[in-house]
C-alpha cells in the first residue's frame, strides 16, 4: 500500500471498521447495508444514481487521496516524485490480477475499456476471410474497428442474434457457436451486454474457442467490479476492464488481461512511452500495450484507496447486494405492472435493467430534472427503453421512491 493510500486510509477507518463489521449482515442479504456504502461515497444526498452501466461514483476517500497527490505533483513535478507511480502502477497490477486470477505480468493498465478493446480488435492478425464472430449488442469498441478491418482487410464479420428474452444458457450458447466455421479466427464479444443485462455463457465458448484454437476476447467492462471473475474458469485470451464502473474507482482507469502465451501476437495500440514500466525493456508482457505517453497519474492513488474501500466491503459483498439490489428493484416494477426486459435468472441477467415505459425519451429527462434521478435512455431490438443499472450504494429507500416514480 502506498503512503498516500494508507494515510487516507487511516483517516477513515471508522467509516472502514463500521462496514467490516457489517458484513455478517450483508452476507445473510442484508442490503440495507448500502445505506453505510452510500455514506462513504461522494454522491449528492438529492441524487438517486442508478446508471452504474455509465459512470460509478467513487469513494470520499479515494477522491481525497486523488487530490492530494494531484497537489503534490504539482508541487514537484520531477521524474524522481514520479517514481513513486511506477510502485503504485506494480501494485495495482498485482491486485488486479489477484481478482480474476491471473499473473501480474498479463495485466495492462490503461485509460479506459475502450482502449483496452482497442488492443485486441486492431491488434490480432488476421487475413482475407478470416472471420470474427461478434454479439449484436457490443459495445462500439468491440464492434466498429472490425467493421473496418472487414471493409479494409477483407475479413468477415458475423453478427450474432440472440433472442431478446432467451429461455436458458444453451439458446444463447447456440446462437454463437452456430454460426463458427473451420475459418473462425476471433469470437469477441460483451460478457454482459449494456443495454439489457444479458450475461453470456463465456466459459462454455471459452472452451470452444480454445479447442479450435480461436481468439477469445470478453469486453468485462459490464462485469468486472461487480462479479467475481477467473480467466481460467471463462477460458478468455483477453479481456477488457474499466475501473471507473462498477469498479468504483477514479475516473480514467481500465484494465487489459492478455494471456501470457499470446501476447507476443498482438501489434500494441499505441507506441510512445511507458513511465510506469518495471519490467525490463526487451521483456514481452502486459506492459507492452502500456506505451500510451503521458497519464493522470494521480488517478493511480485514488484507484489504490478504493481497492482497499472494496476490500473492507468484501468481493463476495460486493456481488450479492449488487444482485440483490437488482433483484429487488426489478420485482418492485413488475409489481407495478411494469414490463422489464429478462427473466432475472442470475446465469442470463445481471444488474442492468432494461426498463418498457411509454414516451421513454420525455421519462428519461423528466426523472433527471424534476426528481434527480440518473438512469440512461437505450433501445431493446429498437424498442425504446430505460436503462437502470443499480449497484451496491443504492439503498432500499432510493429503490422504493425510484420504483414509484418510474410507475408514476
Amino acid at each position: 500500500m502506498t503512503d498516500i493510500s494508507r494515510r487516507h486510509l487511516i483517516q477513515t477507518a471508522a467509516g472502514l471498521a463500521a462496514i467490516a463489521s457489517a458484513q455478517p449482515a450483508i452476507a445473510q442479504g442484508a442490503v440495507k447495508n448500502s445505506n453505510a456504502i452510500r455514506a462513504r461515497m461522494g454522491l449528492g444526498a438529492d441524487i438517486i444514481y442508478v446508471n452504474a452501466a455509465n459512470l460509478c461514483p467513487t469513494f470520499k476517500s479515494a477522491s481525497a487521496a486523488e487530490k492530494a497527490s494531484s497537489i503534490e505533483l504539482q508541487a514537484d513535478p520531477s521524474q524522481e516524485y514520479r517514481q513513486r507511480f511506477v510502485d503504485i502502477s506494480t501494485q495495482l497490477r498485482t491486485r488486479f490480477a489477484r481478482q480474476v486470477n491471473a499473473a501480474p505480468e498479463a495485466i495492462s493498465l490503461t485509460r479506459n475499456a475502450s482502449e483496452s478493446s482497442g488492443n485486441i480488435v486492431r491488434g490480432v492478425p488476421l487475413k482475407a476471410g478470416d472471420e470474427v464472430i461478434i454479439g449484436r449488442e457490443n459495445h462500439p469498441s468491440n464492434t466498429n474497428y472490425w467493421h473496418r478491418r472487414e471493409k479494409e482487410q477483407g475479413i468477415v464479420v458475423k453478427v450474432v442474434n440472440p433472442a431478446d428474452e432467451p429461455k436458458n444458457v444453451q439458446e444463447v450458447l447456440d446462437s454463437y457457436l452456430s454460426l463458427a466455421t473451420p475459418r473462425t479466427k476471433v469470437i469477441a464479444l460483451s460478457h454482459m451486454t449494456n443495454l439489457a443485462g444479458l450475461i453470456a455463457p463465456v466459459a462454455e465458448i471459452g472452451r470452444f474457442a480454445r479447442a479450435k484454437n480461436i481468439w477469445f476476447h470478453l469486453d468485462c467492462a459490464q462485469t468486472f467490479g461487480w462479479m467475481k471473475l477467473d480467466v481460467t474458469a471463462m477460458g478468455c485470451d483477453s479481456f477488457s476492464g474499466s475501473t471507473h464502473k462498477w469498479m468504483m474507482g477514479p475516473l480514467g482507469g481500465g484494465v487489459l488481461y492478455v494471456r501470457p502465451e499470446r501476447q507476443n501476437e498482438l501489434d500494441p495500440l499505441i507506441l510512445s512511452v511507458n513511465y510506469y514500466r518495471s519490467a525490463k525493456p526487451d521483456e514481452v508482457n502486459g506492459q507492452n500495450f502500456e506505451l500510451i505517453g503521458q497519464r493522470t497519474d494521480p488517478m493511480l492513488p485514488g484507484l489504490m484507496v478504493a481497492l482497499d474501500e472494496r476490500d473492507a466491503i468484501g468481493a463476495d459483498n460486493i456481488e450479492r447486494i449488487a444482485r440483490a439490489n437488482a433483484a429487488s428493484l426489478r420485482q418492485k416494477l413488475q409489481a407495478k405492472g411494469i414490463k422489464v426486459w429478462g427473466s432475472g435468472d442470475p446465469a442470463l441477467w445481471g444488474p442492468c435493467l432494461a426498463v418498457v415505459v411509454n414516451d421513454v425519451p420525455g421519462k428519461h429527462k423528466d426523472l433527471y430534472q424534476s426528481h434527480k434521478v440518473a438512469c440512461a435512455a437505450t433501445r431493446i431490438n429498437n424498442q425504446p427503453a430505460l436503462r437502470i443499472s443499480p449497484h451496491v450504494y443504492n439503498t432500499p429507500e432510493e429503490l422504493d421512491r425510484l420504483t414509484s416514480l418510474v410507475a408514476a
